[in-house]
């Protein structure tokens, strides 16, 4: 299972030659199709040609108006609605290689995998949310080289649905033979598709939130240029879903060498979920006390209007070792000189008694 679901989502549109690829089913996926239908390979080689290469390249997007859909140039699957609602809509799926496959199309839930990215459930596994939603009108297809097919599909929204975004997406899937980094023989479920967005009508939370921040600080031979690695966890606390542009800044007491950097904009995450994020600051002075500061700021869509910045500090130990050690080696050689000023004044001292006591010793009477 774990090999399947790292080689199941892989890129829009597949091309493979007897060989494995995975696909991954982002906003790209559900880009518009040619308006043409693809032209079919060419006709058998004659004697003294090679056989053509067998290419496998399929896409699934949401259908025109034309073929039953929606209409629309549309990236995805984008619905606001009211819990109870049934909604009519139709995927295209397209065979752009050169030989006949069958593939089986199916709804699925949404997450955010560990780095953060769009990911879908693995084939196997059912759906609780809004994969479980979906009908597709036909789940096995096979499809000829240059071919497509409209699917229709219905998306019945619980009476009970919660308020709020749900994610998932339509896939079109097709099973392979392949092998792992070991070479040892795997079954690959690659699938290609579009996401589905289902906005259900009812009070809208929009809040990421910060925790379990970590500074880790490197020290440096110079005290004034030390680094720091801040982890944290931004989690979507809110019902939509939320990007955001996260900021960490380190200083010392009364903000002292602030260093400041703004990272890449955050992934969009979904309802309930989080994302591990990592900043590496250099320049960062050992001030004893470092005090980490991390701001996020969302966005999302424009009617969600004005978000909450959210932020959160914590300290962490950053002695200038370097300034301490040198601190350490000059008081260590003044009270070396000073021992030895004491020393060499008793020593002086000593000699002069002793030359008295001679002195009264052998005076004559």
């Amino acid at each position: 299972m774990k090999n399947r679901r790292r080689l199941g989502l892989w890129a829009t549109t597949l091309a493979v030659a007897f060989a494995a690829s995975a696909v991954n089913i982002g906003s790209a996926a559900a880009s518009a199709p040619p308006t043409t239908t693809p032209s079919p390979p060419s006709a058998s080689p004659t004697n003294d040609q090679s056989p053509p290469e067998a290419v496998e390249s399929w896409a699934l997007a949401p259908a025109s108006a034309a073929t039953g859909g929606q209409g629309g140039d549309r990236p995805e699957l984008s619905y606001q609605s009211a819990a109870g609602t049934t909604i009519q809509d139709a995927v295209t799926l397209y065979n752009y290689g050169n030989v006949q496959l069958t593939f089986r199309v199916y709804a699925t839930d949404a997450f955010n995998n560990a780095d953060g990215q769009f990911d879908l459930l693995p084939g196997a596994q059912k759906p609780v949310d809004a994969g479980s939603w979906v009908t597709v009108s036909q789940e096995i297809i096979t499809l000829p080289p240059g071919k497509q097919v409209t699917i229709p599909v219905t998306i019945k929204i619980p009476a009970d649905a919660a308020p709020g975004d749900h994610a998932g997406a339509i896939v079109a899937s097709n099973a392979a033979t392949g092998s792992n980094d070991s070479g040892q023989v795997v079954q690959l479920d690659r699938r290609t598709g579009t996401r589905m967005y289902v906005r259900v009508a009812g009070p809208v939370s929009a809040e990421l939130a910060v925790s379990q921040v970590k500074t880790t600080y490197h020290q440096s031979a110079n005290p004034l240029d030390g680094s720091a690695h801040v982890t944290f966890v931004v989690s979507n606390s809110g019902n939509v879903r939320l990007g955001g542009v996260a900021t960490v800044s380190i200083a010392g007491p009364f903000g002292i060498g602030e260093t400041k950097v703004a990272l890449p904009a955050l992934t969009e995450l979904l309802p309930g979920q989080h994302v591990n994020v990592v900043a590496n600051l250099k320049g960062v002075p050992a001030l004893v006390i470092d005090t980490t500061h991390v701001s996020v700021v969302p966005s999302g869509a424009a009617d969600l209007g004005t978000l909450k910045v959210v932020a959160v500090t914590n300290r962490t130990f950053a002695p200038p070792i370097t300034a301490l050690i040198i601190l350490c080696i000059v008081l260590f050689a003044v009270l070396a000189w000073r021992a030895y000023r004491r020393h060499r004044r008793a020593g002086l001292g000593a000699a002069a008694v002793e030359r008295s006591a001679d002195e009264r010793e052998y005076q004559p009477t």
